[in-house]
């Protein structure tokens, strides 16, 4: 499964949970406790489970968790879908070596959209 973050594809996504939340942004009631106001939306919350990373993909996806928004592209029940996502923590890898070369496993992505 591939997942583009920023015009980076990243071709080795093992596992994609894309859900949608409700969010409620403003609710407010006159003093007949009549809702006056109620904006409410839905957005993505992804996780993202890759698998074998190398050193510069690696490198390439703690780049891009630097910034504040990314453009995501993925795949979801309503079609090919692309959002500005923010990731909320730095991938933490585990090192694997596989044939003498270093390898990143483990890496978990939890995006939420702008």
């Amino acid at each position: 499964m591939t997942i583009t973050i920023d015009k980076t594809a990243f071709n080795n996504v093992t596992e994609l949970n894309a859900k949608r939340e409700l969010r409620r942004t403003d609710i407010r009631y006159n003093t007949q406790g009549d809702m006056l106001i109620d904006m409410v939306c839905r957005k993505y919350a992804l996780e993202v489970t890759f698998g074998l990373l190398t050193e510069n993909e690696l490198k390439t996806l703690r780049d891009l968790s630097q910034r504040i928004f990314v453009s995501v592209k993925f795949s979801a029940p309503e079609g090919e879908v692309t959002a500005d996502f923010h990731i909320s923590d730095e991938p933490a890898p585990e090192l694997t070596v596989v044939n003498g070369v270093k390898m990143y496993g483990g890496v978990k992505l939890t995006m939420k959209q702008k």
